[in-house]
């Protein structure tokens, strides 16, 4: 072979399409308030350090319009590949004790369940990998009612609601009634979700709804994405900001109640038939 057919053939392999397939899975992520890389790493089913080894991060610290190349491992997931059951969580567990009953891993429960740091509480229905640390998609998450119309939202219970509506996970809630919308940010909770204005100007927004704090509540639809998909949900809160919290510079103290259908009161118990009676609101049905 010449020096020219030598030559031409390594111009040809270099510019061939395989090379730039190794990273067609590379895309761009414009980094939104909320983030931080372990939830990156969540949605794009990678790793913090893949993340930090990409961008040439020297700490995990991200703030609000950077711009990150991620390496995104959704469609390359063995999401349907391995055998998967539900677990209910019960007292004493976590997650790695329930990942070594399984022969799967704490991260593998995690990314499969959209959950943000390592807390579960009892009552939780997680989907578990078998004998596999592939990621899956959460077993037989169900919705109650679909919304009416775009106005509204998609009625879920408690159970099914929290499996997409996770610990962490930032949202947007319109009162329905004024259409006034703030941001929030579910904070904890097990019997509902506890949730946080983001800043001052999502406080400000909620006391236009609520001039006075006060526990009466009101019908509201919360949006926000998980899995790459865009949910809006019926949902009800009052309006009395109590106990703890930990975004300190939003302009009040304390969280506030967020209700799906048949969430239950954390001093009682009980379903609260207002809560109920908003949901119904917002999901478009009549009263």
């Amino acid at each position: 072979m010449n020096k020219k057919v030598i030559t031409l053939t390594i111009l040809l392999l270099l510019s061939s399409p395989f090379k730039a397939r190794a990273n067609s899975n590379l895309i761009n992520h414009n980094v939104l308030w909320g983030d931080s890389l372990w939830k990156l790493s969540l949605k794009y089913n990678t790793s913090v350090d893949q993340i930090m080894k990409i961008n040439k991060l020297s700490s995990n610290t991200i703030y609000a319009g950077q711009k990150l190349m991620v390496q995104d491992n959704r469609i390359t997931s063995t999401k349907e590949s391995v055998s998967k059951v539900n677990y209910t969580v019960k007292w004493g567990d976590n997650l790695w004790s329930i990942s070594k009953n399984y022969n799967t891993t704490m991260e593998a429960i995690s990314k499969s369940n959209y959950i943000n740091n390592n807390n579960i509480s009892p009552g939780q229905i997680l989907t578990i990998p078998v004998n596999s640390n592939g990621v899956v998609s959460p077993l037989g998450i169900t919705m109650l009612k679909p919304k009416i119309n775009n106005n509204y939202g998609d009625m879920y219970d408690w159970q099914n609601g929290r499996r997409l509506f996770t610990v962490d996970t930032v949202g947007t809630l319109k009162d329905l009634k004024s259409g006034i919308t703030f941001k929030i940010k579910y904070y904890g909770g097990s019997n509902h979700s506890d949730v946080i204005p983001l800043t001052k100007s999502d406080t400000d927004n909620i006391k236009k709804i609520f001039p006075t704090w006060t526990w009466s509540s009101r019908p509201m639809i919360l949006t926000f994405t998980q899995g790459g998909k865009l949910y809006q949900m019926a949902v009800s809160m009052s309006g009395m900001p109590h106990s703890t919290t930990n975004i300190f510079d939003n302009g009040v103290d304390g969280h506030f109640d967020l209700y799906f259908y048949n969430s239950t009161s954390h001093n009682t118990g009980q379903i609260s038939p207002s809560h109920q009676s908003n949901i119904r609101i917002a999901n478009g049905q009549t009263q």
